[in-house]
């Protein structure tokens, strides 16, 4: 008969040797005489997942963690394992202790932090990925992991960070530079994003996405900068919708120091019944030096009651609800949509997110080299009523 020692010995070879089915029968073999063999039933184990018979390999690497074989690597191997058989609970529980050896393994921390994402517990997979990010410095896939859970808790800047970080530490991270790409242009950054993919395609010149995604990033800047109407003239706001629909009429301008003692600014106040327009204009920088170029628009509610109880027949907005239906918004909103959309040159959908934002608390919000918050200005000089409360949307920096 022959020794188990000799059993096992010959089993890992064959593997090595890329011999499975008759490592995997010598180990099983070894194993019948010494079950006891934690190292044994771990190279078992992965031998079945290297075949991608989890079912299998399960059992065997759960033997191996009972047995104390390899510790962390035997309770990696497991949870991996588990993952691969839907069974998050337990390859979280089997990663949780693993983490709770020191010295933290970052292989470990990493992995816990990608199940609790798959079980959507975003804030834990974010803490976790934190520390898997700290634990191993150059890993550029804890950090790619790490803005993906950022990116779910609809943290986009931190997530944007953390894209950074991925590219930073494994620059040829594919996927890294694609996502970072399409977060970017998500608010509205669509030249850094070009920038992003034009790096890619620099060290991989045929990548049909990333050269796709390009392309539409290039119609999508243009058809950006042709829309907003911050860097514009009044000869655009004036034919915006804003203006038109709502029948917005010039009435007066005055001049305001600009920041820093710079040259002065003129600030032009247009009007509706239920609409105040404050136009601020940079005159130095005008077409042929006259007539100014847009720096900030300011949209207050004269009447903010009013406005939120009257219907909105005048813009004709609508928005989709989370039951997928699209619903009609009351005036104060569709002025305010419509007003972002057009000073920033965005679509609806992203002039609602950004609305929702600085509805819920958000102090300021920032798309396409741009700045939105609510802010208030003076009454008209002269006239009684005080401040006007709305949305300030300036150019950034």
């Amino acid at each position: 008969m022959t020794p188990p020692e000799a059993l096992r010995a010959r089993a890992l070879d064959l593997l090595s040797r890329g011999d499975m089915a008759g490592g995997i029968a010598g180990l099983e073999a070894h194993l019948a005489a010494a079950p006891d063999d934690a190292g044994a039933w771990l190279a078992l184990g992965a031998a079945h997942a290297a075949e991608g018979r989890w079912a299998a390999a399960a059992p065997a690497l759960a033997r191996a963690v009972e047995r104390g074989g390899g510790e962390v690597e035997a309770r990696l191997a497991y949870a991996r394992a588990l993952v691969r058989l839907g069974r998050l609970d337990d390859a979280a529980a089997e990663l949780r202790q693993a983490a709770a050896m020191e010295p933290p393994d970052a292989r470990v921390l990493r992995e816990l932090g990608i199940v609790l994402y798959d079980q959507r517990r975003h804030d834990e997979a974010a803490r976790w990925l934190a520390r898997a990010c700290d634990a191993a410095p150059e890993d550029g896939r804890a950090a790619f992991a790490l803005g993906l859970a950022h990116e779910a808790r609809r943290d986009i800047a931190a997530a944007i960070a953390a894209y950074r970080e991925a590219v930073r530490r494994a620059p040829g991270f594919t996927d890294a530079r694609l996502t970072l790409a399409d977060a970017l242009a998500s608010i509205g950054e669509h030249e850094q994003a070009l920038g992003e993919l034009e790096a890619l395609l620099a060290r991989e010149r045929s990548h049909e996405k990333a050269a796709h995604n390009r392309e539409v990033l290039r119609r999508a800047l243009a058809e950006m900068r042709a829309r907003r109407l911050l860097g514009k003239t009044e000869r655009e706001l004036a034919r915006s919708a804003l203006v038109v629909e709502a029948q917005l009429r010039r009435r007066d301008a005055a001049e305001a120091p600009a920041a820093g003692g710079g040259a002065a600014r003129q600030v032009v106040r247009y009007t509706a019944p239920l609409l105040e327009l404050h136009v601020t204009l940079d005159p130095a920088r005008g077409p042929g030096g006259g007539g100014g170029v847009i720096e900030a628009l300011h949209l207050a509610l004269t009447d903010p009651e009013r406005a939120a109880r009257s219907e909105d027949d005048v813009f004709k907005v609508a928005v989709i609800g989370e039951d997928g239906r699209q619903a009609p918004v009351n005036y104060a909103t569709g002025a305010s949509l419509t007003f972002l959309r057009e000073a920033l040159g965005c679509p609806m959908t992203q002039a609602s997110a950004l609305y929702a934002s600085l509805l819920q608390g958000a102090p300021s919000v920032d798309w396409g080299g741009a700045t939105a918050r609510l802010a208030s200005v003076p009454g008209a000089a002269g006239r009684p009523g005080g401040e006007r409360h709305g949305i300030l949307v300036s150019r950034r920096g």
